[in-house]
């Protein structure tokens, strides 16, 4: 029977695997079938905008601000996919004890790595290049999520230890204020 932990290594190492063939995927469109994708993305953000804060946009002006958008909501989603990456890496060699002291480091550095291999990939696709700056933005993605997910730690961990009895506490400090020895 396998042991629990190495069922959690497989299910963490799978999830990486995934998520990289996803992005894998993403980065072989073509460009003008990335353009539409993401065309109807940012058309679909302005419209959902336009009826959130009753702009009553026409049709022309929602296709402007889509245009608009398209290039910041492409580089968000980059980001937000290493992020994701690096987050997964992360959660993965936390399973192993010894790369735990440095693996926020591993991870930013094998999402930063992934998405150098993703740009030299998307250089054998009709319409797209490979970009140095966006490789910084996929890593900048990578750092982000390993920020945050250090930072949900904390809190998560702040959260589990913090004293179970504080009523109890309290009201004993109390009991010495109001009796002071003698």
């Amino acid at each position: 029977m396998m042991c629990i932990n190495k069922k959690k290594r497989y299910l963490w190492l799978i999830a990486v695997i995934a998520w990289m063939a996803l992005i894998f995927a993403f980065s072989h469109q073509k460009a003008e079938q990335s353009e539409i994708v993401s065309g109807s993305l940012t058309y679909q953000i302005a419209e959902g905008m336009s009826e959130i804060f009753a702009l009553n946009w026409e049709e022309k002006a929602l296709i402007e601000h889509a245009e608009k958008w398209q290039h910041p909501v492409r580089k968000a989603a980059h980001m937000t996919e290493y992020a994701i990456l690096a987050c997964l890496l992360l959660a993965n060699m936390m399973q192993y004890p010894k790369p735990r002291n440095k693996a926020h480091l591993w991870a930013w550095a094998g999402a930063t790595a992934y998405a150098a291999t993703d740009e030299v990939h998307q250089l054998f696709i009709e319409g797209r290049s490979g970009e140095l700056k966006d490789v910084c933005i996929d890593s900048t993605g990578a750092v982000i999520g390993i920020l945050a997910a250090w930072g949900l730690t904390v809190i998560w961990k702040k959260l589990v230890t913090r004293p179970q009895d504080t009523q109890g506490q309290v009201s004993d400090n109390l009991s010495r204020t109001s009796n002071p020895p003698q």
